[in-house]
């Protein structure tokens, strides 16, 4: 029992990530280096605790708005990068960020940063999880989210209809950015180590994964499949080694055959079991 309480938990700080990188995909920006941005929440926190001595509840806090700072700046410096290219430059900062936070003593070089004060608890995971997922939810349901979509389907068409595109980029890269940062805080503050390695690229494209295993049309897709590929592995045993070739597997079978993603299955399955069910 204490072991699939871990992995829950692990899923609940992964899939805030996970919902963050959702949102930013969902304006046309896709982000191959999330677990960057990850890294500055688990980072930030884990300096402000040790070497500031600040609760937790108060570094994970700095460390959400350092993220979204960070997360502003990088998209107002990408903004004449679209689509693939700007995933490109993503993918490039998880690879460089590898090799500079392992020099950085501070944040303990490349043996990571360790000692970081342990929170045992579920709950703040749990209720950071619902919190962002109940935002992500009303954000996509306002007249906000129409134009992120909006943005998201065709950033010219948008522009002409009045969207403000540069500003609403930055504001949800920014947006997205802060839930990364909230995810490494909380892990940083679960295990009480991070490391250089946490924030390359096998880290980023795994959240990737999940937000397109999951689905993209809705914010239970990211959820669902993160808690999906958080799971599956324990209920199906294999080799460390087999897992990624699964996984890409499994990402390459949902873009083509299923775009919409479990969730998309789960919503249809559901709109089968209500037709077939007999009328009392």
């Amino acid at each position: 029992m204490e072991f699939w309480a871990t992995v829950l938990v692990s899923a609940c700080i992964a899939a805030i990530a996970s919902i963050g990188l959702f949102l930013q995909i969902r304006s046309g920006q896709l982000n191959a280096g999330m677990a960057v941005f990850v890294g500055v929440g688990a980072y930030g926190a884990g300096v402000l605790a040790l070497e500031a001595g600040l609760p937790p509840w108060v570094d994970i806090g700095c460390a959400v708005l350092l993220g979204a700072a960070v997360g502003a700046v990088f998209s107002a410096i990408t903004l004449r990068l679209h689509h693939w290219f700007f995933a490109v430059a993503t993918l490039t900062l998880s690879i460089a960020a590898v090799s500079a936070v392992g020099r950085l003593d501070i944040i303990g070089g490349p043996l990571g940063l360790s000692g970081i004060p342990v929170v045992n608890s579920p709950w703040p995971p749990v209720a950071a999880l619902v919190l962002c997922f109940a935002a992500a939810l009303l954000f996509d349901h306002s007249r906000f989210g129409l134009a992120v979509r909006a943005v998201g389907d065709d950033e010219a068409l948008a522009g002409m209809f009045g969207v403000r595109v540069r500003r609403l980029r930055i504001a949800v890269f920014a947006l997205g950015a802060g839930m990364a940062a909230l995810s490494g805080a909380l892990s940083a503050h679960r295990f009480g180590v991070y490391q250089p390695s946490d924030v390359g690229v096998q880290a980023s494209l795994l959240l990737l994964v999940y937000v397109i295993i999951g689905g993209r049309d809705n914010v239970v897709g990211p959820v669902l499949g993160t808690f999906f590929l958080f799971i599956f592995p324990d209920l199906v045993p294999m080799p460390p080694e087999a897992q990624q070739f699964v996984f890409g597997a499994m990402m390459t079978l949902v873009a083509v055959v299923f775009p919409g993603g479990l969730a998309r299955i789960v919503t249809q399955v559901g709109g089968m079991a209500r037709r077939l069910k007999p009328e009392s």
